[in-house]
């Protein structure tokens, strides 16, 4: 068993059967949650009833319920304390473990990114009461003197329901215009490709934007720090040319640039920063040296995050890198089997001699079977190994 649960004594297993929470779920199954007479209020994840188990992004509840939580990365685990009482949400067995030794199974999931459990059993295990008053609906937990009862609750709540039902209804909204606006953009461009190169500027740099130009094709080039500063007139080339540009950091080295999220961090910003020299511009586009898996896990994304970049990996690799002689036929052969299982392929590549003898034949496919190579643009979502919807 693992680490994170393996000091518990188990005794009682309840299985509970789960179906997987969609995406658009309306407010038709939404219920309301209120801790003692205070209506919990929700962002971007809400309440959902399943099965008659109403289930709650713990995070946004355990202020309400006055509980500590803790995220274990490691053990893919969040711990909920409250005095002497704990309760363990394993992530990787979707279960939920106590410190009595039950458990209950299939009862825990992730909906954008927040962890979801069962709202009552969490809610009684550390003290509470739980009713369902049938106006709103309303999930009530209770463990104090309470200024009206359940029969009265709906009403003297009744303004702020409606408040908080135009906000959730706002968010829904503006979440389903912003995706039927990127359907239509998707859809006026054609079917676009991203190609991307790394480890550049480099002495073949002038090749592939000839290249490029040649076929109306634009690229995006993640650049490291000293190689920006060797090459300046390629890089503002480059630039002037409407291909974009993105950080790859300083060192390129596993053991330096990931010893913390602040190493990443800084080594972008180093490498923003003679991006701004030579340039005079600054990006958010950042592509981290061999991918962002295994070594940006949780709390490295969230750094990168705040400091304002966007991360993007690959989904088409190339494996121009591989070895030092591969041949240009591999390379164009490797492109072509992985193009098409991706609605927004991005194509990995590299500043490499035999690289530049690919590309020609690689934007002739591309450009046969309707492609439309175009740059990366900084305001839309990255596409990156922890985000897998393209």
């Amino acid at each position: 068993m693992k680490k994170c649960i393996g000091a518990f004594v188990l005794f009682i297993v309840i299985f509970f059967p789960f179906q997987s929470f969609a995406e658009n779920e309306s407010l038709n199954n939404f219920i309301y949650i209120v801790v003692n007479d205070q209506l919990v209020s929700f962002h971007d994840t809400y309440p959902v009833v399943k099965n008659g188990i109403t289930y709650v992004p713990i995070s946004a509840l355990s202020e309400y319920l006055k509980v500590h939580t803790k995220w274990d990365q490691r053990n893919n685990c969040v711990f909920i304390r409250k005095g002497n009482k704990e309760i363990i949400l394993d992530l990787s067995l979707k279960a939920l473990f106590t410190d009595k030794g039950q458990i209950l199974t299939d009862c825990i999931f992730l909906e954008n990114n927040h962890t979801m459990a069962p709202y009552k059993f969490i809610a009684n295990y550390f003290g509470y009461e739980v009713s369902y008053i049938d106006e709103g609906p309303i999930a009530r937990a209770r463990n104090a003197a309470l200024s009206v009862g359940d029969d009265e609750l709906f009403f003297m709540l009744q303004n702020k329901i409606i408040k908080e039902k135009e906000r959730i209804l706002g968010e829904i909204k503006k979440k389903q215009e912003e995706a039927r606006m990127k359907k239509r953009l998707l859809k006026k461009q054609g079917k676009i490709v991203y190609i991307t190169f790394d480890d550049g500027p480099s002495i073949y740099t002038e090749k592939i934007l000839n290249i490029l130009n040649q076929y109306n094709a634009k690229a995006t080039f993640f650049m490291l720090s000293d190689r920006i500063r060797i090459y300046k007139s390629v890089v503002r080339k480059l630039i002037n040319e409407g291909h974009s540009v993105g950080l790859h950091g300083v060192s390129h080295n596993v053991r330096k640039i990931y010893r913390s999220p602040n190493t990443v961090v800084s080594e972008m910003n180093i490498c923003n920063t003679s991006l701004q020299k030579v340039a005079g511009i600054k990006t958010n586009l950042i592509r981290v040296p061999y991918g962002s898996v295994p070594y940006m896990t949780s709390s490295y994304r969230k750094a990168v995050k705040r400091a304002g970049y966007k991360m993007w990996d690959w989904n088409v690799d190339s494996r121009d890198s591989l070895r030092k002689n591969i041949s240009p036929n591999v390379i164009i052969n490797n492109v072509k089997k992985q193009v098409k299982r991706h609605r927004v392929p991005v194509i990995l590549l590299h500043e490499r001699s035999t690289t530049v003898k690919a590309l020609p034949q690689i934007l002739k496919y591309l450009q046969k079977n309707g492609y439309k190579p175009v740059p990366i643009n900084k305001s839309q979502d990255p596409i990156n190994f922890w985000n897998r919807r393209y």
